[in-house]
């Protein structure tokens, strides 16, 4: 028969310049009586005879030689004339004068953040640190590095950006989703209306929004968000002890994984009442084989209580010690692989292969597998259990 399953309800230099001096000419080897600069052919109207007084035109010319022409000493052959032409720049960088103004240890060049990476003191030179990376690889979220409030850890935040979507669609946990049709979040995957880095889960009948379980479909999980978003833990216990599995939240038998799981349950809402708009499946695994269950549960065989009546599968607890013909009252009696069947209840070996005699069905080979008098038919394979052939 269709269970309720309980949610859980716990949460969660300076350099110095130098002044390049032109190297003079002359006052080497040679005529003495050389001065180095070549005179010009002078202008007929300024030839004068060396001993004649020089007119006063209250002017001193000169020509590009350099050399006075008004009547005054002839430069001297070993001095430098300044030609009035300023040297050309010589392209050589002045020397370092030796005032450093660089880093001895890496100390001296910390900025004092974290999230552009610790900086280096390399041959006397701070050298910038490589930034921390921050990278959800969702490509519509802002990521960014946050400095620390204390301690020397900086954290990542992935803020949700819609702009960087298309249309009307939002960006979600796994990156851009539809617009969410539900309100504040959808809980079968694929979920939307949660930030990145969290998923839509039940706190009671409440949908929130809470930070993004590990736990995987089947495993054991310990509060509401334990799970990866999708899913919901619940306890499939029917003893007085929990046992919590990670089961997956859907609208139709589409939306479960695996042959023989439906979506079957409804869940309470902690109220005495049931959670609207949502539903659990089953969980997909082998009683034959005794795999799918996490520890401490077992894969049995179930019916609907209403409409169809189909067969499903699931993992159940809690798990007994009784063997092949142990007597039982449930299946909760039985070890892994035995199912309580007959009146009064007898543990028998579940086998895939009803009607069929000995091995072939998984049973022993003094034995036969029997079906039910409902057959119980799960993904095409009708399934019994094992009882000794007269």
């Amino acid at each position: 028969m269709a269970r309720v399953g309980d949610l859980m309800a716990r949460f969660f230099l300076p350099a110095l310049s130098l002044t390049l001096l032109a190297c003079a000419q002359g006052g080497g080897g040679g005529d003495p009586t050389d001065s180095g600069v070549v005179t010009p052919p002078m202008d007929a109207a300024t030839t004068r005879d060396a001993d004649a007084p020089a007119p006063d035109t209250g002017v001193t010319p000169t020509d590009d030689s350099g050399v006075r022409t008004d009547g005054g000493p002839e430069p001297d052959a070993g001095r430098d004339e300044d030609s009035g032409v300023t040297p050309p720049d010589s392209g050589v960088t002045p020397p370092d004068s030796g005032v450093m103004t660089g880093c001895r240890s890496a100390a001296e060049c910390d900025d004092g953040l974290y999230c552009n990476g610790p900086e280096r003191c390399e041959l006397g030179r701070c050298v910038a640190g490589t930034p921390a990376v921050c990278d959800d690889s969702i490509a519509c979220t802002r990521d960014r590095c946050l400095e620390p409030s204390s301690g020397s850890t900086p954290t990542c935040d992935y803020t949700p950006d819609d702009s960087r979507c298309p249309g009307t669609e939002i960006c979600g946990a796994s990156g851009c989703t539809a617009t969410c049709s539900e309100t504040p979040c959808r809980l079968v995957a694929t979920q939307c209306g949660c930030p990145s880095g969290q998923g839509c889960y039940l706190n009671g009948g409440t949908r929130l929004c809470a930070t993004a379980g590990s736990a995987g479909e089947g495993a054991s999980c310990s509060g509401i968000s334990s799970c990866t978003p999708g899913l919901i833990c619940i306890n499939i216990s029917s003893g007085a002890t929990a046992v919590n599995q990670c089961n997956r939240f859907c609208d139709s038998d589409a939306d479960c994984v695996g042959g023989g799981s439906l979506c079957t349950y409804t869940l309470n809402d902690g109220m005495g009442g049931t959670v609207p708009g949502v539903r659990v499946c089953s969980k997909a695994c082998d009683p034959v084989a005794r795999t799918g269950c996490r520890s401490g549960a077992a894969c049995h065989i179930f019916r609907e209580s209403m409409g169809a009546m189909r067969a499903f599968l699931d993992c159940a607890a809690p798990v007994g010690f009784g063997t092949q013909g142990a007597s039982c009252t449930d299946n909760g009696d039985c070890a892994s692989g035995y199912a309580c069947a007959g009146t009064p209840g007898t543990c028998l070996r579940y086998c895939d292969s009803a009607g069929t005699i000995g091995t072939a069905g998984g049973c022993r080979s003094s034995e036969a597998c029997y079906g039910f008098a409902t057959p119980l038919i799960v993904a095409g394979t009708e399934y019994g259990v094992c009882d000794a052939w007269p």
